[in-house]
């Protein structure tokens, strides 16, 4: 395994492309952080500029950490604001860049099953590629046949074939002829409605918002709710109080609700699913990155939810 030196040199480096553009910038510039935090009132959200990036996103997270009774935390989000780069400047920055990702790809990794169960925690399915039919036969066996309907897809990174997993697992449920929904709760980046051909339209974000949705029958035993549309903050809208309200009306009605959800390095959406089901399906690939896995890990535990099993798809 790298040693975490390496991880320090990346950001470094990437640091240093930093400061290159900044020489090369015309005029002034900052730093923008934006978060907030999720409140029994409803989001509370945070905006504050600082000279350097550091210093905009621990402006951020002192305001958050002085709010009281916090269910859930958005972290800062740090970005720049100030005048275009030259094009020299923009080209040392891409190539000092590149050489980062180059490094930063060389991260702590999980390397074997035993490297995941340290991460997640032991899955009441075990660690294996998927293979949608005989997942399902599992979970029903070992969540849903317990009178637990719901269940959260969730992940730690993006591109880590989430969504696709959730829709094999839906299909594989109903031509069993398990009564199955599919809710996208992905309002960062949905894909859902993609797999299927809709229009990601009156969808749960319309619900959310007091507006009008349809639920899509796609094949025998299997609807499918699109993630639709919303201008609002992705964590006050599922802070609604109709969220837990479909929740729970889709659990009497469904056998098997499944909810793809946003990867942990979005935020903590998922934790509002993973703490009404109790539990969660991890999709990650083979050598994921520990420190990914660990966030995951930390939001799940925070909404005392268990892993249910854990699908391994290619890096």
């Amino acid at each position: 395994m790298v040693h975490s030196g390496w991880r320090r040199f990346a950001l470094v480096l990437a640091a240093g492309a930093a400061l290159a553009c900044a020489a090369a910038l015309a005029g002034p510039q900052r730093y923008i952080a934006r978060g907030g935090v999720l409140l029994p009132g409803g989001m509370l959200k945070a905006e504050f500029a600082a000279p350097d990036p550091h210093a905009a996103a621990a402006l951020v997270l002192a305001f958050i950490e002085k709010q009281p009774s916090a269910l859930l935390v958005d972290p800062p989000l740090v970005v720049l604001e100030g005048p275009r780069l030259t094009a020299p400047a923009a080209l040392g920055a891409l190539a000092l860049l590149l050489g980062g990702l180059v490094l930063v790809r060389r991260r702590p990794a999980a390397r074997s099953e035993k490297d995941l169960v340290a991460a997640l925690g032991v899955p009441i399915v075990a660690v294996r590629p998927l293979a949608a039919q005989d997942l399902s036969r599992q979970l029903a066996a070992h969540w849903f046949g317990r009178g637990r309907p719901v269940l959260a897809v969730v992940s730690a990174e993006t591109g880590e074939g989430r969504t696709r997993v959730a829709v094999e697992l839906a299909r594989a449920f109903s031509s069993g002829g398990e009564s199955t929904l599919l809710i996208d709760a992905n309002f960062r980046a949905p894909g859902v409605h993609r797999a299927f051909g809709l229009r990601n339209r009156a969808g749960l974000a319309d619900f959310l918002d007091g507006g009008d949705t349809r639920i899509a029958h796609c094949a025998e035993n299997l609807s499918v709710m699109v993630a639709g549309r919303s201008a609002d903050d992705p964590l006050e809208l599922l802070s609604r109080p109709r969220m837990l309200e479909l929740l729970a009306a889709a659990a009497k009605r469904y056998r098997v609700v499944l909810v793809d959800t946003p990867e942990a390095a979005l935020g903590p959406d998922l934790q509002l699913f993973a703490a009404f089901a109790g539990g969660a399906l991890v999709v990650t690939q083979r050598e994921a990155g520990l420190d990914g896995l660990k966030t995951l890990e930390g939001y799940l535990r925070a909404a005392s939810a268990r892993v249910v099993g854990t699908v391994l798809t290619p890096a």
